[in-house]
């Protein structure tokens, strides 16, 4: 089920749509963000952690360490699983602990472990259009 369509214009007009959006997410919700590289989905994070109170230059993306915390309220675990060899080293990690915490849990390239992911998320997907524009579809992903 598609919740919401949106052209951004700008990496500006990305980050200001996860800050509004930003107030929706709750403790124990899953994000899956997907999209080619440069397609804006840790520009979308910057949004979300920013809107959290989380300074925006904070925010990187944890290609080489999987995951990086920020601490907002609720806590951010923003994982980036697009270097990921196979789901052992997300169990290595502590995967089902994260999930298990009173935080929000954002996963850029979720696909890369789709057995892996709860059965309930929102599922964020980035297309690029041009240099700048990018279409942003966000749906609810559940049984």
């Amino acid at each position: 089920m598609v919740v919401l369509n949106v052209i951004s214009h700008s990496e500006e007009q990305t980050e200001a749509l996860a800050q509004k959006l930003s107030v929706s997410f709750v403790a124990g919700d899953v994000l899956v963000l997907s999209g080619s590289l440069g397609s804006g989905k840790t520009t979308f994070v910057r949004g979300l952690v920013s809107a959290r109170g989380v300074s925006e230059d904070a925010v990187r993306s944890p290609s080489y360490a999987f995951v990086n915390e920020y601490a907002s309220d609720p806590p951010l675990y923003h994982f980036d699983l697009y270097r990921l060899g196979n789901t052992s080293e997300l169990q290595e990690i502590g995967w089902d602990e994260y999930l298990g915490r009173a935080g929000i849990t954002v996963v850029e390239w979720g696909e890369r472990a789709a057995e892996m992911l709860p059965d309930r998320y929102y599922h964020v997907k980035f297309a690029i259009r041009d240099e700048h524009e990018r279409q942003i579809d966000i749906s609810l992903v559940q049984p």
